[in-house]
């Protein structure tokens, strides 16, 4: 333990700071989008947990959620999520050890799962869950499908299973297509967003507009967050971070002029004016951009011409 306390002491980190309750809103703004190696340090306990992260903001969003640790903890163990919420905020300080680039973030985690033997680590290899410690319930459910247990048809050959589950899929299938014409206009609506896709806009408190993002997926993938986050504070108006989200519908049409600007057709996407026009998407969306005339015949915009 000797050993260990003074490779700790060792360690200068990037940046530290004092209390992760106090301190929270700075350590926000400064570690905003970046990647890097973090340690959480248990100021009661002396014990600590290292992790890594693309996005450290959009991490540690989620031990500043008490519900998000709660409902982790129902799934599994883990100590430092415990542990935060025994102690408190106030009781952790935080640790930048470095920035990395993304590609680099398991070797450098793991770097220092070797040198400074975290306590609260639960996995000790970094990038896996060997080691990771499940519920009673789960345990339960992991020695069921094992040994076939509520499941009659364990141990058939596997083409009658295959094919049994094709025929639930075939009946699900049935299933649904008798329920969408049932369906509420607006809940068809909102199904459809899926294909069509929408933008994503990003408020303030003060309803001052932020960032735009072309996708629910970008826009999670800026805060290192799964997709459902933000389509659940865009649905129930929720704020994410102190953030607000609006969601539009995509308008993938796109007008065609010609060389006087007189409007010649009006496509659904890009995809069918490719083809029709016999040119490449890409280069199809360097003229959308560019606004240039193209074989000095066309004109594409993704907005109609007021004129």
């Amino acid at each position: 333990m000797k050993n260990n306390n003074n490779n700790r002491k060792s360690i200068v980190p990037v940046v530290s700071y004092l209390n992760l309750d106090t301190n929270k809103s700075i350590i926000y703004k400064e570690n905003k989008r970046k990647p890097g190696i973090y340690r959480l340090n248990n100021l009661v306990t002396a014990k600590c947990y290292i992790g890594s992260a693309k996005c450290l903001t959009g991490r540690l969003s989620i031990y500043y959620s008490s519900t998000s640790l709660r409902k982790r903890l129902e799934r599994g163990s883990s100590l430092i999520h415990r542990a935060l919420l025994k102690h408190g905020y106030s009781n952790f300080s935080l640790d930048i050890l470095e920035y990395c680039e993304p590609d680099k973030l398991i070797t450098r985690e793991q770097y220092y799962f070797d040198l400074l033997k975290p306590e609260y680590n639960i996995c000790k290899t970094a990038g896996s869950t060997l080691g990771k410690m499940h519920t009673e319930s789960t345990k339960e459910k992991i020695r069921n499908s094992l040994t076939g247990k509520n499941n009659p048809n364990f141990g058939k050959h596997y083409s009658y299973e295959r094919r049994k589950n094709i025929g639930k899929a075939i009946k699900l299938s049935n299933k649904i297509r008798s329920i969408m014409p049932k369906m509420r206009l607006d809940t068809k609506l909102k199904l459809s967003l899926v294909s069509i896709g929408v933008n994503v806009k990003m408020y303030d408190c003060s309803n001052n507009l932020i960032k735009e993002f072309p996708s629910i997926n970008s826009a999670a993938k800026y805060f290192d967050v799964h997709s459902t986050t933000i389509n659940t504070a865009i649905k129930k108006g929720r704020s994410y971070q102190n953030f607000t989200f609006k969601s539009e519908i995509k308008d993938n049409r796109i007008w065609v002029y010609d060389l006087n600007h007189k409007l010649i057709k009006v496509f659904d996407n890009q995809s069918k004016t490719s083809e029709c026009f016999k040119i490449p998407t890409t280069t199809l969306s360097r003229y959308i951009k560019s606004g240039k005339l193209w074989k000095n015949k066309y004109y594409f915009y993704n907005t109609c011409l007021k004129t």
